[in-house]
């Protein structure tokens, strides 16, 4: 795997704290789940691209940027030792509390702002890192781009118009030709609004090539993952979390 990777991408950005309760206990005493990559937990739901949806290989890959909500941020820690697990050293986690799709408030860029800014930034910077990126710069081929957004977009819409939209943009925002995984969502107390945006993510995912879905709203509600409000993770819930994004990728780009 080529780890090359500019100054400035080394570094896990986790602004801000989650608004969450501080206990880590479950409702039983079994054991925490392990990062256990290789499970059944989250393959790949190739939702885009058909048949080509998994050519992506390891080696063409040498930079993870992952842009989150305070889901991402709960589970920083774990999801920094499954990408050290899967092999990547070169990674960019960009999140914080309250994170929307495609609206910023204050200091708080949205998804789509943030993936600008990076992008913007690397080709200021003149990256050169990876195998063919002195001709092309501006070549974005060998990242593989997580996002996992659209909690606090749940119920936040006047109709599916708009959600679509929003999801279109952060769409756009990542280079088309660099693969792409987005973590669904999960909010217990909103089942309705949480389905819609759900299927309007997965709508417009598959309608692009080298996308796949990681289904955290599968297991998100088992039994010890959530905290009482039913949307930050535990201790556990963040090890699964991290583990569904994991076996998602390691699907998508066959390293299992």
């Amino acid at each position: 795997m080529r780890r090359s990777i500019p100054a400035f991408l080394v570094v896990v950005l986790s602004v801000g704290a989650c608004a969450i309760e501080t206990s880590s206990t479950t409702s039983s005493d079994a054991p925490l789940p392990t990062i256990g990559l290789g499970s059944d937990i989250g393959e790949a739901d190739p939702v885009g691209g058909g048949e080509d949806v998994q050519v992506v290989g390891t080696n063409e890959i040498d930079t993870v940027i992952m842009v989150g909500d305070s889901i991402t941020v709960a589970s920083t820690p774990q999801l920094e030792t499954m990408f050290e697990q899967l092999g990547f050293d070169s990674v960019a986690i960009e999140s914080k509390q309250g994170k929307r799709i495609a609206l910023s408030f204050g200091s708080n860029l949205s998804g789509v702002e943030v993936a600008e800014d990076l992008i913007k930034t690397m080709h200021a910077a003149g990256d050169t890192s990876g195998e063919g990126r002195a001709e092309n710069p501006f070549d974005h081929s060998n990242e593989l781009w997580v996002v996992a957004l659209g909690t606090n977009d749940i119920g936040q819409y006047s109709g599916p118009g708009e959600i679509a939209s929003a999801v279109d943009e952060m769409l756009q925002a990542v280079p088309d030709e660099s693969p792409l995984v987005w973590v669904d969502t999960f909010f217990r107390d909103r089942p309705d609004d949480t389905v819609e945006l759900n299927v309007i993510i997965r709508d417009l995912v598959s309608q692009r090539d080298l996308s796949v879905i990681a289904s955290w709203s599968a297991v998100a509600d088992d039994d010890g993952n959530l905290r009482t409000d039913g949307v930050h993770p535990r201790e556990q819930g963040s090890i699964v979390f991290a583990n569904v994004t994991g076996n998602a990728i390691a699907d998508f780009l066959q390293l299992t």
